[in-house]
């Protein structure tokens, strides 16, 4: 590289150098280039069955945005014609979204297992922490909103490798991640018509706009030799017009900012599952050194051998440009061996994998209802404004202009020919008519009764609603079109968070603390996983075989609930009334209060109630030390019992020593008593021997 290469290179902005050219050696190996042909047909084909779909999203968006007139006439004919737009439909759209997401998505866990019951409890301590960590709640509300407005609603769960968290000895690198993917960017195999059979699929492709930069390091070698583009139309596809440019009413409605493409290259991913196409030399290697190193852990290495081997069906990754620069192919990218996507459709259509949101139903009557309101707000304005007639030379065309500008000015003098007063006319326009008010109204109820939302709903009054309990039963009524929704984003979530356990399980080696309510919560693989002793025979140098009793490690199975309500209550007097009355309830199975009086204060305070889960570790923990300050009451009445039987023994004791001491002291006293008699006995004796 000459000095001015160099310069050129230092002084080349973000957006990179006009004069830049392409590498001269050939862009991928023969290999390689079989492969991209591969992904390429296979995306063209994907891509051609999505496009039927697209206008009708880029409809389906325009009147959400309320763009509702927008590639229908030209910025002429709208500034010259009311081009009334009420959008009630995007309205309900948010009124509906408010609904859904209402509720925070958290899994509960609960252990299929006997002995799994702690890692359950762990992990519905940890994950709330964990999705809090990567701003899940946003995400979670910006595809529930996309899938809305279109129907398919489309999560992937991923490993982030560039992350880097955590501080001091609990520092980490890598994080999972939980991500809306975009409409425009998803292409599913067109075969399966369902995505409840999304893992049946040959292979899912994902089309994004990345940098130059991100490429280049991410695949020093191959990223060299990515050319940048600005061909990003199979992607933003609610930045295409509507319209064709030969259409008589045809204007442009492209709002796509092409200098934000500059520098920028697609970037393909072709998932697919099976058994690998290629195994890298790197990926080889990896594989192998796992082996090596479940081999000293005693753990089997099996599945370690058989993805070194490429002898193992999992879920594979092939990165190109749509350029023709091949990247990477990454072989067994996780170990559950499913796609990293979770997907549902709102409204399922038969035969149709995309199916379809609320707004659909709802373009044609805000359409009509715009119409015919525009029709009334021209009509009026006629009937104030009404036309004139004149002869000629009545009005010379100097004073038309004046007449034109001046006219509707309150207090205006418009200049007239001499004896010209009887020789123009102003023509009255019409009342609006009634049928045009009717279909207004009409149109209004329509957009009511479609997406399920009616006015009651959205805190509105009714003049046809008399009582509070009315009101209660056409709001509950109007959740109840949402079920069948809340079901689908239910079991979505729950793919979801079964594949984000796996994932903890394959990549947090280092342990992630959380800190919940006071208790440290540590979640990574070997608190995770369980294992089983089985056997592995080790292939030896002369070709026999030892056998290993070794250890096989598993993730277990959890049941994952996901619970989102239709409509979330937000009144600070319900949580206050809900609170005390749960206050006198008891739980039947463990006959602990549902509830605290510590929850009944934060439920004042806060005018919400805390988490259920808090509540019951709480009660939990307070009827352990209740139980324990009881026994230990119990323990002490105990010791005092043992402490008085002591000493009524001690005293029993104490009586019989002093009887034995009073009886060995009388037999004491007997026998000196008789001694005495007998040494008297004695001296008489003696007396009665002597001589008078």
């Amino acid at each position: 590289m000459t000095l001015l290469d160099k310069a050129k290179d230092k002084l080349a902005g973000v957006m990179g150098n006009s004069d830049a050219k392409p590498e001269k050696e050939p862009i991928n190996t023969p290999e390689q280039q079989k492969i991209y042909a591969m992904v390429d047909n296979d995306y063209q084909v994907f891509k051609e069955n999505r496009q039927s779909m697209e206008e009708q999203w880029r409809l389906e968006a325009r009147f959400y945005r309320g763009d509702h007139w927008e590639g229908l006439r030209s910025d002429q004919a709208i500034k010259m014609r009311p081009s009334n737009v009420d959008n009630i439909a995007g309205a309900q759209i948010d009124s509906i979204l408010g609904k859904i997401t209402g509720w925070d998505p958290f899994p509960d866990f609960e252990a299929q297992e006997e002995g799994d019951e702690e890692k359950a409890q762990d992990l519905n301590d940890f994950i709330p922490y964990e999705l809090r960590q990567i701003g899940f709640r946003s995400k979670y509300v910006l595809a529930v909103k996309s899938a809305v407005i279109h129907g398919p609603l489309i999560l992937q769960t991923l490993y982030d490798p560039t992350v880097e968290g955590g501080r001091g000895k609990f520092r980490y690198d890598g994080q999972n991640d939980i991500i809306p993917v975009e409409l425009g960017s998803f292409f599913p195999d067109p075969r399966v018509r369902d995505f409840i059979y999304l893992q049946k699929m040959g292979a899912i492709i994902i089309n994004t706009r990345q940098t130059m930069e991100y490429i280049r390091e991410r695949w020093p070698e191959q990223g060299k030799k990515v050319m940048p583009d600005q061909d990003s139309n199979d992607t933003d596809i609610f930045n295409t017009g509507l319209d064709s440019q030969e259409s008589f009413n045809y204007t442009s409605t492209s709002t796509q900012n092409y200098s934000s493409q500059q520098n920028t290259a697609g970037l393909l991913e072709y998932w697919y599952r099976g058994l690998p196409k290629m195994v890298t030399s790197e990926d080889k290697e990896l594989f192998a050194e796992q082996a090596r190193s479940n081999m000293a852990e005693g753990k089997d290495p099996s599945e370690a051998i058989a993805k070194a081997e490429g002898q193992m069906e999992g879920v594979h990754c092939i990165y190109v440009t749509t350029s023709g620069v091949f990247l990477e192919h990454k072989a067994y990218v996780y170990d559950h061996g499913k796609y990293p996507f979770s997907a549902r459709t709102l409204s399922p259509i038969e035969g149709n994998i995309w199916g379809k949101g609320f707004m659909r139903d709802m373009i044609k009557p805000q359409m009509m209802l715009n119409r015919f309101a525009e029709l009334a707000v021209e009509t009026m304005s006629k009937q104030g404004n009404a036309a004139i007639v004149y002869e000629e030379g009545a009005i010379n065309s100097k004073q038309v202009r004046a007449w034109k500008e001046g006219r509707s000015t309150p207090g205006s003098m418009l200049p007239i020919a001499a004896d010209a007063m009887n020789r123009w006319k102003e023509l009255e326009g019409v009342n609006v008519p009634t049928t045009v008010l009717n279909m207004i109204q009409h149109y209004l109820e329509m957009l009511q009764k479609i997406p399920g939302q009616f006015d009651s709903a959205n805190g509105q009054a009714s003049s046809n609603v008399t009582s509070g309990e009315q009101a209660k039963a056409l709001i509950s009524a109007a959740s109840t079109r949402l079920n069948t929704v809340t079901d689908a984003i239910q079991e979505t979530l729950q793919e979801v968070f079964a594949q984000y356990v796996e994932l903890i399980a394959q990549f947090y080696t280092t342990e992630r603390i959380a800190r919940v309510t006071g208790r440290r919560v540590g979640m990574s693989r070997n608190s995770l996983v369980n294992g089983v002793p089985t056997s592995f025979d080790n292939p030896l140098e002369d070709g026999g075989f030892e056998r290993m009793e070794v250890t096989e490690e598993y993730v277990p199975m959890f049941d994952i609930q996901v619970n989102i309500a239709a409509d979330k209550p937000v009144d600070r007097e319900y949580w206050i009334q809900m609170a005390f009355n749960m206050l006198q309830m008891v739980d039947p199975i463990t006959q602990l209060p549902m509830i605290d009086a510590e929850a009944v204060r934060y439920t004042v305070q806060y005018g919400r109630m805390e988490p259920m889960n808090v509540i019951q570790q709480r009660i939990q923990e307070a009827a352990q030390v209740q139980q324990q300050q009881q026994e230990a009451i119990i323990q002490a009445q105990q010791l005092q019992q043992e402490n008085q039987a002591l000493q009524q023994q001690v005293a029993q004791a104490t009586d019989q020593q002093m009887m034995q001491q009073q009886q060995d002291k009388q037999f004491e006293q007997g026998i000196q008593q008789q001694k005495v008699d007998i040494e008297a006995a004695k001296a008489a004796a003696a007396l009665t021997k002597q001589p008078a």
